[in-house]
């Protein structure tokens, strides 16, 4: 059975770890085959993840020069949702911005409305597709647990990667500081930190 907050414990665990992403990774899958054996997993594992990662990273770096967020947004969403692409339901990861931000709502629900919604926001991330591809079509509780715990733990980490390797500047624009948080529009996410003028300060290690 899928445990969905033994999965979200872990996933906060990972990104706590401050690891590399191929690491964190492989922390994923260890956990995903633990509770959910199946041999797909050796296959997802050998992905190349920071091959995404480098090409998402230029995504964001020129969207954040392209289209700058505005005055007033007070927080950042990696949203992870469920988009039809060309006849095939997947994983799709956007970026957007809000100006109501609260660092105790767990539900995210600030997250909700956004008032930064750029032309750009969607990216193309190859390895979210490939994970929903793969387990979509299995048995059992693997579909959950592929999504659930290897598509919010590779956004998330991705996420920490651009924010401490984009600039503060391009994140904060004017503002004194911007919050940074990933997760699914359903509801469950990660807060991973904030920008401040003196840098990027993770609320995880």
């Amino acid at each position: 059975m899928f445990d969905i907050v033994q999965s979200h414990a872990k996933v906060v665990e990972v990104l706590a770890a401050g690891g590399t992403l191929d690491a964190g990774m492989a922390l994923l899958f260890d956990f995903c085959a633990e509770h959910e054996p199946w041999r797909g997993w050796s296959a997802l594992r050998k992905l190349d993840f920071s091959d995404d990662q480098t090409r998402l990273h230029k995504w964001l770096n020129g969207l954040l020069t392209d289209e700058p967020p505005p005055k007033g947004i007070n927080a950042f969403w990696f949203g992870l949702f469920n988009p039809v692409v060309k006849g095939r339901t997947t994983c799709g990861m956007y970026f957007a911005g809000s100006k109501t931000f609260d660092a105790e709502d767990d539900t995210f629900e600030w997250a909700c409305n956004p008032a930064y919604f750029p032309d750009g926001r969607y990216a193309d991330s190859h390895i979210l597709n490939e994970i929903y591809q793969s387990v979509s079509k299995a048995k059992g509780w693997i579909s959950n647990y592929g999504e659930y715990v290897l598509c919010l733990g590779f956004a998330g980490l991705v996420a920490k990667h651009l924010a401490a390797t984009i600039g503060a500047t391009e994140w904060l624009g004017t503002s004194r500081s911007r919050s940074l948080a990933v997760g699914f529009d359903s509801g469950d996410g990660v807060l991973l930190g904030s920008f401040t003028k003196g840098g990027w300060l993770p609320t995880m290690a």
